[in-house]
């Protein structure tokens, strides 16, 4: 994967966004940190693109053992924002 400064995409931005139609995924770095990633947008363009849903479900191995995650239930928040709805 390609990756540019924040300097270079903000110069040369029609350029990298030909290259990210063209398929490329392109890294942005701020003091040589990854802070954003410039990659097709679109049902179209991600449409064959796959999901390792393995590496998310290694993660949460690692993060939390057997557990459940920390916090509330997403069901639980969604129920609270509707209020009296």
């Amino acid at each position: 994967m390609e990756s540019a400064t924040i300097r270079e995409v903000q110069h040369n931005l029609a350029a990298f966004v030909r290259r990210v139609e063209q398929g490329e995924e392109i890294e942005i770095r701020r003091r040589n940190k990854v802070v954003a990633r410039l990659v097709a947008g679109g049902g179209a363009a991600l449409a064959g693109r796959k999901v390792d849903w393995a590496a998310v479900g290694e993660r949460r191995k690692r993060l939390w053992g057997g557990k459940m995650a920390p916090g509330k239930p997403t069901s639980e928040i969604v129920y609270e924002s509707r209020g009296d709805r």
